[in-house]
């Protein structure tokens, strides 16, 4: 027992770090928009979305006791919340991101809401967060199938990023890891397709070039 607590502790320490540290990675995009004084360029809905991920994943964490997911996700929803306030101040568009700030609560606070105030016990709303909280890491695991099959159509890798790959993989397999250890299938699940679909995208840096080719462009 003492050893599966301690691989437990482990893999809690190595997924909190490397999470945290992708959750870090807007900060660079933040200070872009800063020098810029322009968002010009930049889409909100990176921020938008992984901060209603770790909404529902934080609220899930609470309901299962579940202390990683509770820190990981109360780093990442501040992050991203201090990301959000800097697009703000920056943008032009304060009508449309209104707009966008209003879908993003549609999708967030009647769950919260139902969680909260409707679910019969804790037991039923952490099913319920939990598959809302794995089916939106699913959709964002899946994003990248949209910039594989552009890369399969020009034959360039391009639009990929090789460490953000490495990145990707590393933490969902980690997650995927903890999933196991703990014994969790709205964390096993969307980490495995997660990793996989990463694991998925490092051949295509050996079989096609960083820059089209003349014949592709033609």
């Amino acid at each position: 027992m003492f050893e599966d607590l301690s691989l437990v502790s482990v893999m809690s320490l190595l997924a909190t770090v490397c999470t945290v540290g992708q959750f870090l990675t807007g900060s660079v995009i933040a200070s872009k928009i800063t020098q810029k004084g322009s968002t010009t360029g930049v889409t909100v809905y990176p921020f938008l979305t992984a901060l209603i991920n770790c909404t529902f994943w934080l609220k899930y964490g609470v309901l299962v006791q579940d202390k990683t997911l509770v820190v990981v996700n109360s780093i990442g929803a501040l992050l991203q919340t201090s990301y959000l306030v800097v697009y703000y101040v920056y943008t032009k568009q304060k009508n449309t991101l209104h707009n966008q700030l209003l879908a993003g609560g549609a999708v967030l606070f009647p769950v919260l809401i139902y969680v909260k105030f409707f679910s019969p016990d804790d037991t039923v709303a952490a099913f319920h967060l939990g598959l809302m909280a794995s089916g939106c890491a699913v959709l964002m695991y899946g994003s990248p199938l949209a910039t594989m099959a552009e890369v399969l159509k020009t034959k360039c890798t391009e639009t990929m990023t090789p460490a953000l790959s490495v990145a990707n993989f590393v933490v969902s397999s980690e997650w995927y890891i903890y999933g196991r250890l703990v014994n969790d299938l709205f964390i096993q699940i969307p980490s495995l397709l997660g990793a996989l679909l990463s694991f998925a995208q490092l051949p295509l840096y050996f079989l096609y070039p960083r820059t089209p080719s003349r014949i592709a462009q033609l």
